[in-house]
């Protein structure tokens, strides 16, 4: 099957722990690769171990799920993204940047699953690689406004 993966990273104007704990907010999710929105959010001891999200293509919204597969704080979290057509993970790596900010290595990396997705997965890469520079940038100004 198919699959692309994608990166890109951001400085960010708040230091790890700080960026780490906003990674722990539902709503930074969305609007990043595939993630449109966002919604029923699982968390345990202060870390977002779940939630749901969907997605539309050409006009068909996919639901998918997100769960957490590893999380170090404040250096690391990964989720996995799960669709019937695709999935998938997200990471970010998360590290000192002078003076006081957070330098964010953010990747994807998603696979086709069915037939359907395997033959629409060159657009899907495309429109998936094209935004996800400016995705992670306004994830970054996002996170950042929030930790001011």
């Amino acid at each position: 099957m198919p699959s692309a993966t994608f990166s890109e990273s951001v400085v960010i104007d708040a230091d790890p722990a700080v960026v780490w704990d906003q990674l722990q907010e539902p709503g930074t999710w969305e609007s990043l690769g595939p993630v449109q929105k966002v919604w029923d959010p699982v968390s345990e001891d202060g870390v977002l171990t779940g939630f749901k999200w969907s997605t539309d293509i050409g006009g068909k919204v996919y639901e998918g799920t997100g769960k957490a597969l590893s999380h170090q704080r404040p250096d690391r979290y990964e989720l996995m993204l799960d669709t019937s057509e695709m999935s998938g993970t997200i990471t970010a790596d998360l590290t000192p940047a002078n003076p006081g900010g957070t330098e964010a290595v953010v990747a994807i990396e998603l696979r086709s699953k069915g037939l359907l997705s395997s033959m629409f997965f060159p657009a899907i890469k495309n429109a998936i690689g094209s935004g996800f520079p400016e995705q992670v940038t306004t994830m970054g100004a996002k996170i950042g406004s929030s930790a001011a």
